[in-house]
């Protein structure tokens, strides 16, 4: 398989639903897929791995944005 195309591993599990996803800094990659979305949360150092998932952190963006 091309390197070039390979998905980056799974390195965190959500605490809010227990799925597993990418965080890019923990994948080493040049930038993570949170940081297109707003700022709402301060991103946890990447030792604490305490990052929300796709689907849990756009639910929590909306609720902030709701109040």
């Amino acid at each position: 398989m091309d390197q070039s195309k390979q998905k980056p591993p799974l390195t965190n599990t959500c605490p809010a639903c227990g799925a597993p996803f990418t965080c890019g800094m923990n994948a080493g990659l040049e930038a993570c897929w949170c940081a297109s979305l707003p700022p709402v949360l301060a991103v946890p150092s990447s030792d604490v791995g305490q990052c929300y998932c796709p689907e849990c952190l756009r639910k929590v963006i909306a609720e902030a944005e709701a109040r």
